[in-house]
């Protein structure tokens, strides 16, 4: 009898083992390099953007580890605008600063509860004086610095600001 009670056992462990899956988790610690890049379309200048606004960030290439990739090219975040200064009158330029802030796991791996992984970074840009030009010319009381602009074509670089551990999904 008790043979047939682990025979039974056996086989049916067996046979629910397909149905069992295992979440591989994996860790992506903190300072993890990365680049992101903006959308191309939106212009980040200090003459159009002020403080507090978000922006769209992009992942631009695969994050891999042991060469299994773990957050897929694409992945959406955003960075936050910081400080935005106009460019002024008398040749005073502009300037930006903006932060990673976060990105969502994109492809087989998810951080727990769906949150995002947070970043850490920060960029920023001061236009050209032309001070200068403003002093050598009356007329130049009424010329403008330049704005502080960041390249949206260019990509940047990012760092995972909080060790967070994915499992697949």
């Amino acid at each position: 009898m008790k043979t047939i009670v682990i025979a039974g056992l056996a086989a049916l462990i067996f046979f629910m083992m397909p149905t069992v899956s295992f979440a591989a988790k994996v860790v992506l610690p903190e300072g993890t390099e990365m680049k992101v890049r903006f959308d191309p379309e939106i212009v980040v200048d200090s003459g159009k953007l002020q403080a507090g606004v978000t922006i769209s960030i992009y992942l631009s290439e695969d994050i891999k580890i042991g060469g299994k990739t773990i957050i897929e090219a694409g992945a959406a975040g955003n960075a936050k605008v910081v400080e935005a200064v106009a460019a002024s009158r008398q040749g005073k330029p502009g300037m930006i600063k903006v932060v990673f802030i976060d990105l969502a796991p994109k492809g087989g791996y998810s951080a727990a509860n769906g949150e995002m992984v947070k970043l850490a970074g920060v960029i920023e840009n001061e236009g050209g004086s032309r001070k200068l030009i403003s002093w050598l010319f009356i007329a130049g009381l009424f010329i403008k610095g330049e704005q502080g602009a960041l390249d949206t074509t260019l990509e940047y670089a990012a760092t995972i600001g909080e060790t967070v551990i994915l499992q697949s999904e």
